[in-house]
């Protein structure tokens, strides 16, 4: 009977896919109010200041909590379907995203130089790109490139990835946001995944899903706040950094199909907000002579609060935006891409910086 039940799953990407959910889901729901108890009585919190937007200690180890949940929930799935697991990408994956998850827990409790993060960012990015691999080795026309060599192509890879790795931590900076945004990529790439018959990318995405779900109910609506904290930002960025470069990488029918020559274009629109704000600051900043690593209060979602939003609210609006322009994009996918690159970069800024017109 159970070996009948497996088999039937694992006929089935969806039923593997949502099986994958459901453990890591259960596994969040367990492991983050027990870390959460774990930070407070060893001290591991975040403590106000001028540049924060919370008022009481909170703790920050709500990355370990999710990649506890995803990674036992990927074991359990892997070791009951081992046929549907690529183990070169499972274990590279596992080697990158712990490596990042240290140097976060160490930066959350006693900080890194900015410099010694990049390092170990740079190290993960290149093992996974080179042993994958996980090159741009084509822009699909794009800004006119279409084949890149390959020291442009692994350089350029590599960028990316470190882009990737950094963006949701930069923009963490409300209440669900990060792990919001991580949510609405990771049902893209099962979408993905579920057109490519793509099992180990759904078991990723969907497994990401189903452990930031609980995660993002004790850090938006619980009186058992816990943040997610740069160990988990580094965490999802690595996991959805392999995930996009792979996505980038390989070309099926079925991609042709979903996203014509475009999906590059679609890929930014997914990640607009985190990218175009970021850029957005760190213009503000340089032009203000400060570091563009240097933190402020100057992100939309900052503005939003000073509109008057709750965290809850400015949240959900950047993740309805980020919605509505990744459909936008999915809407033009037969438009050329260097035209299509060109509306949405107009359409995404003007939208995300509406905010700045009020403040």
């Amino acid at each position: 009977m159970i070996q009948d039940s497996l088999e039937y799953i694992g006929s089935s990407i969806l039923l593997y896919g949502f099986l994958a959910l459901l453990f890591a889901a259960i596994l969040s729901f367990y492991f983050v109010p027990t870390i959460r108890k774990l930070a407070m009585s060893k001290n591991l919190t975040d403590s106000p200041s001028a540049r924060k937007s919370h008022a009481a200690e909170v703790p920050v180890l709500g990355g370990v909590a999710i990649y506890m949940a995803a990674a036992f929930s990927i074991f359990i799935v892997a070791y009951l379907f081992p046929s549907k697991i690529e183990t070169s990408a499972f274990f590279l994956l596992a080697f990158g995203s712990m490596m990042l998850l240290f140097v976060g827990v160490v930066d959350d409790i006693v900080g890194l130089k900015p410099l010694h993060k990049l390092t170990f960012q740079l190290i993960v990015s290149f093992v996974l790109i080179h042993n994958t691999p996980l090159y741009i080795n084509h822009m699909n026309g794009l800004f006119g490139f279409s084949e890149i060599a390959y020291i442009s192509s692994l350089l350029l890879s590599v960028f990316v990835y470190v882009v990737f790795i950094n963006m949701l931590n930069i923009i963490d900076g409300i209440d669900g946001l990060a792990s919001g945004i991580s949510v609405v990529a990771f049902l893209f790439f099962a979408y993905v995944s579920f057109f490519e018959f793509y099992y180990f990318n759904m078991l990723i995405s969907m497994a990401g899903v189903g452990c930031l779900l609980p995660f993002m109910y004790f850090n938006m609506f619980s009186d058992k706040k816990i943040f997610l904290g740069d160990n988990g930002s580094l965490v999802m960025g690595v996991i959805l950094g392999y995930l996009s470069l792979d996505y980038i990488y390989v070309d099926t029918t079925s991609t042709e199909l979903l996203f014509g020559g475009n999906k590059i274009v679609i890929l930014m629109s997914l990640f607009s907000y985190p990218l175009v704000d970021t850029l957005r600051v760190f213009v503000a900043r340089i032009l203000r002579k400060k570091s563009p690593f240097s933190a402020d209060k100057n992100h939309i979602h900052h503005h939003l609060l000073r509109l008057g939003l709750s965290h809850r609210k400015a949240t959900l609006l950047i993740l309805i935006y980020t919605c509505f322009i990744t459909c936008v994009s999915f809407s033009i996918k037969s438009v050329d891409i260097n035209v299509a690159f060109f509306i949405l970069l107009i359409l995404a800024v003007t939208i995300i910086c509406i905010p700045l017109v009020f403040n």
